[in-house]
């Protein structure tokens, strides 16, 4: 099995969980092995270095934008002439961001998966990020992944199947 590295936040709800089985099903069914650091991989040191140590035997990077954080209301650039009121902004968590960096300064191709209700900024920001940003509905996906996901998931494992395994 090709090891890929799989950045998410912890999940915290039986929704998250459920997603988070059907990708991990859909990627061993492509002879995929999922990893990342986990509860199986921490390490007592700081968490930069074992994640690198870990994308290091990884020939590609799924990040997977999930809510983690729900504000009611927010200012973004507040009081300022660009000030915007932000109300019911989900995020997800910073560390998808800091991985998805990593895996993208390693030069692993990198399939990007969020939430269609969580803000799109960084890697999840489809405007500005160097791959393709696919949204999908959580609650549409809880007991089997939509053939437009499932085909996205056969494209970049083509993809990842064409380019020399770095290191594995």
């Amino acid at each position: 099995m090709t090891n890929v590295f799989i950045s998410h936040p912890t999940p915290y709800n039986k929704e998250q969980a459920n997603f988070l089985f059907l990708i991990e099903l859909e990627l061993k069914k492509h002879k995929l092995n999922p990893t990342n650091l986990g509860k199986n991989n921490w390490s007592f040191r700081s968490p930069l270095k074992p994640i690198k140590e870990i994308m290091d035997t990884c020939a590609a990077a799924i990040v997977i934008g999930l809510e983690r954080h729900h504000s009611y209301i927010g200012y973004e650039k507040e009081y300022s002439e660009n000030s915007k009121e932000l109300i019911h902004k989900y995020s997800s968590s910073p560390w998808i961001q800091i991985e998805a960096g990593m895996a993208y300064q390693a030069g692993l191709p990198i399939l990007i998966l969020k939430e269609n209700k969580v803000y799109g900024e960084g890697i999840l920001d489809p405007q500005i990020s160097d791959s393709f940003v696919f949204e999908f509905e959580l609650r549409k996906l809880q007991e089997v992944l939509s053939p437009e996901l499932q085909q996205l998931v056969i494209s970049w494992v083509k993809h990842i199947k064409g380019i020399e395994p770095r290191n594995i």
